[in-house]
């Protein structure tokens, strides 16, 4: 059973007053999530960069942890993320 860790930047937009997700870029490394994260969160309204370790086979989620935030993040997301 071998893991897969992935990396991905998830933006949010303010739509009809809310905040909400827009679309996720995929990042190489985790280096490359942070320093993306970074330089996208100087302009987008909210950011949260992610890493998500699951099973290779069945797909199945073992870890998930917001490794940084920039700006506004919902708090429905990060109650969501803990409940994982």
């Amino acid at each position: 059973m071998a893991s897969v860790e992935t990396y991905f930047l998830q933006p949010f937009k303010t739509h009809r007053k809310r905040l909400v997700p827009g679309q996720r870029t995929l990042a190489r490394t985790k280096h490359h999530a942070l320093l993306d994260g970074e330089r996208v969160g100087r302009t987008a309204e909210g950011l949260a960069v992610i890493h998500v370790t699951a099973d290779d086979e069945t797909g199945e989620v073992s870890a998930l942890a917001v490794l940084a935030r920039h700006g506004l993040i919902p708090e429905e997301f990060e109650e969501q993320i803990r409940a994982m």
